[in-house]
């Protein structure tokens, strides 16, 4: 019973393969009809396009279909004979002409191993079939302006310039693992990725790959060795993807970098494995990415690095700590900018990381001190919040400055009173005091009381009402401090007197700073 199932089974099969074959066969040659129709006589390299461009498979022109063979190696195609030989008008009449899309398979053209003479002009454009072109050379160039295509590859060529101006592109747009020169993506639209990992890019003194206010759905990857003497200009660019460039080499003696100023990234922005120049620059001002994913050893030179209005989230699996990042910080150029301190503190923050937050904004609050344009009267004021609260961001610094204050002043009024410098005001107490002792009733003099007292605002101890310096009172004495005695002759109580005067008004100055820095005033 199988063997009656099965036979008409096989038969069908074959009869289908046979069917389309004949199929095959039969578009192939409406298609060389229709060209040779409009370009006369083809080559053999132009026959065999138009043999294979009915099938899924990818046509290859040159005598080995091993992409590694040194026969189809894409530099060299200028050695190529005739046989390998394409014109460019007819190439695109094949993707674009509605009667010849009729017998092109679905899945679009695929050339390999072909030299394709003269420029591919598919501007302006309706390219109803997705193009495939492999170790082949298209020496001067494609211009995809204002063409509306399907996905474009090309991979292991030698392509001139590519001006893919307003383009829209309906797939992935590759340009990877060959010899490029500039490309021109203005206000293009890529509804895939854009993949130009392991591709040489030159741009003669122009950006290498422009990409202005390019929309881009996917990724744009720039990986494996991608390689560029030029800038990477993704200016006013939006990706909903990720952008990427990773194990890059910049090379030459002019700009190299990223410009990505304003551009919109949906993803991560990867910036690792980067081979810089002294004149690579990464350019970030005003972008926005859901992360920024770096590398230390890839970082620019100081002065091309350039992060004013950048916002980010976080940064991935990259060094974050507050060190390493106002490291990052500084390589921008030399001036004031509140912006990249404040983002950098926020995405601290937001990682439970408040004391290193707080770090970076001291490091903001020291360069607008540095590069602030401040006048000297501010200069001095903020030199003051510094040293004292920390700007207000570490309050409980200036508590240390007043313990040191009223320690040092509990010592050095001690030494006066020992001294006979510090006296009663009273003149009846003042007078026994003479005699060398005060009345009884009168309040006996503390130093560390009477150095705390003096030292905080409107505290009254009973000290400071009762004893003063007294720079009239001098006498010869000795003093033992820490053990150790020393002779110091004659102390004048007028320097204790001015002493206690920057006691009083440093106390009038760290109190009021002390508690405005624990209520928060000072740094908002």
């Amino acid at each position: 019973m199988s063997i009656w199932i099965a036979v008409p089974f096989a038969i069908a099969i074959g009869a289908t393969v046979a069917f389309s074959g004949q199929a095959d066969m039969s578009e192939a040659a409406a298609l060389k009809q229709m060209a040779q129709a409009v370009f006369g006589n083809l080559s053999a390299a132009e026959s065999k396009l138009l043999d294979y461009a009915p099938r899924r498979d990818l046509a290859w022109i040159g005598p080995s279909s091993d992409p590694s063979n040194p026969s189809n190696l894409a530099a060299k195609a200028s050695q190529w004979g005739s046989d390998r030989t394409i014109r460019a008008p007819l190439l695109a009449w094949l993707v674009s002409n509605p009667e010849a899309l009729r017998d092109v398979h679905p899945s679009g053209i695929g050339i390999a191993g072909a030299r394709i003479v003269g420029p591919l002009d598919l501007s302006f454009m309706h390219v109803g079939a997705p193009i495939t072109i492999v170790n082949s050379a298209v020496s001067e160039g494609i211009n995809l302006s204002y063409a509306d295509t399907r996905a474009l590859d090309f991979r292991r060529d030698a392509i001139g310039p590519v001006e893919a101006a307003q383009a829209m592109v309906h797939g992935d747009f590759t340009l990877g693992q060959g010899s490029y020169a500039s490309v021109d993506l203005f206000r293009a639209k890529v509804d895939g990725d854009l993949n130009f990992s392991a591709g040489r890019f030159h741009g003669d003194g122009q950006p290498a790959v422009s990409a202005i206010s390019a929309t881009i759905g996917g990724d744009a990857l720039f990986h494996q060795e991608f390689e560029s003497d030029g800038m990477v200009d993704f200016r006013l660019s939006t990706i909903g993807g990720s952008l990427s460039f990773n194990h890059v080499d910049f090379i030459g003696d002019g700009a190299t970098g990223l410009d990505a100023e304003r551009a919109r990234i949906g993803g991560t922005l990867y910036w690792t494995q980067i081979a810089v120049t002294p004149r690579t620059i990464l350019d970030l001002e005003d972008a926005e990415a859901g992360a920024f994913w770096d590398s230390p050893e890839s970082w620019p030179a100081a002065g091309h690095l350039m992060l004013n209005g950048f916002e980010y989230k976080n940064f991935g699996e990259a060094p974050d700590d507050a060190a390493t990042r106002l490291r990052w910080l500084s390589l921008q150029k030399p001036g004031y900018r509140s912006q990249p301190f404040n983002q950098l503190a926020q995405v601290l923050n937001n990682s439970g990381r408040e004391q290193e937050a707080v770090s970076v904004l001291i490091a903001k609050r020291d360069a607008r001190l540095r590069f602030g344009g401040l006048s000297v009267a501010d200069r001095i004021w903020q030199f003051l919040l510094k040293v004292t609260i920390g700007y207000g961001y570490r309050p409980l610094q200036a508590l240390w400055w007043m313990v040191g204050f009223v320690i040092f002043g509990s010592i050095l009024f001690g030494w006066g009173y020992r001294a006979g410098l510090v006296t009663p005001t009273e003149h009846h107490a003042y007078q026994s005091f003479l005699g060398g002792e005060c009345p009884a009733h009168y309040p006996p003099f503390n130093a560390f009381v009477y150095s705390l007292e003096n030292f905080l605002p409107l505290v009254d101890l009973h000290q400071a009402a009762h004893w003063r310096p007294n720079p009239r009172h001098i006498r010869d004495h000795q003093i033992r401090f820490f053990s150790l005695k020393r002779d110091i002759g004659k102390i004048e109580g007028g320097a204790l007197r001015i002493y206690l005067w920057a006691h009083i008004l440093s106390g009038w100055i760290l109190t009021p700073l002390f508690v405005a820095g624990i209520s928060g005033l000072i740094h908002a």
